[in-house]
Order: structure tokens, then sequence, then C-alpha cells
């Protein structure tokens, strides 16, 4: 991946996090594509993107997604980076939590002050960090850069984005659409942000409809493979919802 970030020719957008970044990274790219750009999207979503290097063009943008193993000897940072929240994980491969965080926070502390940060102003391990260039804070709680108010997303006092018109369920992928909304600021339109709300159907696995039998809408879920996705899959129906884990 550091090989990937020296000789990537364009701009590189970064996310990482301990839920929702694949989402997310899928997010900024449908956004930035629906705009009119040419995106490359991999990383630790599964497409590598070293050998596709040769056909990457200067104005075009790569969206990545970095785990904390890829991160933890990186020396090099992306132009934009985003931390989608912080949460103990991975701890059976990482010596403790200081460590995990810090092969995380990786992702920004090769920036320099032409760069920009987005981080989750809700979660207590992301509200304290700050980067060397422009951060920007994404909150549902409170007032922020991109922020939550009577099921209207705002980006400063401009209101983007109704809640109501995102396909996907669970107020995480709201707070997944206000962290790619932070990102693509000033490089896609609100147009652009809607039009991926109501026809985005999800990521393969990630809370993905199945099918519908018998009145019974089938859900699969299996990437929530820690506590906290689980969780939040759980609190995305108003319904009864029988799990099978």
């Amino acid at each position: 991946m550091e090989v990937f970030f020296e000789v990537c020719p364009c701009t590189i957008m970064a996310v990482t996090g301990s839920d929702g970044k694949t989402t997310t990274t899928t997010l900024i790219s449908e956004m930035l594509k629906a705009e009119g750009k040419t995106v490359w999207l991999g990383g630790n979503i599964g497409t590598p993107l070293l050998p596709l290097t040769p056909r990457m063009k200067r104005t075009d943008i790569a969206v990545v997604e970095l785990s904390s193993f890829q991160l933890m000897d990186m020396r090099r940072s992306p132009h934009v980076a985003v931390i989608t929240n912080l949460a103990p994980n991975h701890l059976d491969v990482h010596k403790d939590m200081e460590e995990y965080i810090q092969a995380k926070t990786n992702i920004f502390n090769f920036q320099t002050e032409r760069d920009i940060l987005v981080l989750n102003g809700d979660n207590p391990l992301t509200a304290k960090l700050k980067g060397k260039g422009t951060t920007r804070f994404f909150s549902r709680q409170g007032k922020a850069d991109v922020y939550l108010s009577d099921g209207v997303i705002y980006r400063g006092e401009t209101p983007v984005l109704k809640t109501a018109d995102i396909l996907l369920p669970g107020v995480h992928n709201i707070e997944n659409y206000m962290t790619a909304i932070a990102a693509v600021e000033g490089m896609v339109s609100d147009d652009a942000v809607r039009q991926v709300a109501t026809g985005f159907g999800g990521v393969e696995h990630r809370i993905e409809l199945v099918r519908i039998k018998d009145g019974v809408r089938y859900y699969n879920d299996s990437i929530a493979s820690s506590p906290s996705r689980t969780i939040a899959g759980l609190r995305s129906f108003p319904e009864k919802v029988l799990l099978i884990a």
C-alpha cells in the first residue's frame, strides 16, 4: 500500500475506522462518480490498486479503504483522510488498544497543511484528534462542520440531504453519509449526493437484502463480526428482528 501511495499519479482519499469504513469508502466513490469523475476504488475492499497505476491519470481520484494492519508501518498519508470511529477491535492481533489507535492515526500523521482530515465528533477517541491541515468534524448529536438536525444532514448552514431519502437502513448509515459528505466537500455537488442516496443499495454482506419470502425480509449482515457492528445492525429496524448468529 505504501508503494501505491508513492507511485499513484492522482489524488488519494483514504478511509479507516473500526466500523463503517467499507460503506463510507464506497459512498465517497459513488458520489465522485455521480459528479462525473474517474474513480479507482480499492485497498482493503479487495481490489489491488498498485497494478492499475499505469492506467491512472493525474485528474483521476483513488478512493482507498485502509485497515489498521495496512496502516501500522505507513509513512505516507492521503490528501483526504477519514476516520469513521474508533472502538476496541482486532486486539487479538494488536499488542493493545494504544497500538491499534496508533495504527489508525497513521492515516493522517504524515499529512501537510494542504491536506484534509475528517473525524467523528461523537466518538470520544476521534473527537480529540486534530490534523495538520483542515480538520472537519461530523456529528449526529451536536453542531459540527456536517451535522444532523430534524432529519436533515447539514453542511454548515446548507441543508444537503434528508435522511428519509437514504435508501440504506439504520442510523449508522446516516453517519456514513455524513462522513462521506464531509469528505467530498468542494468536490461534489449536493445533487450528486442526493442522487447516490436515493439509488445506492449498499455493499455486499452489510445489511444486504437477500430476499422477501412469506412477508419476511432476510438480510445478510455477515460482515458484523464485532459487537458494535452487530448492535448497529439490530438497531437498523423498527420491527422485531430474529438474529441468526
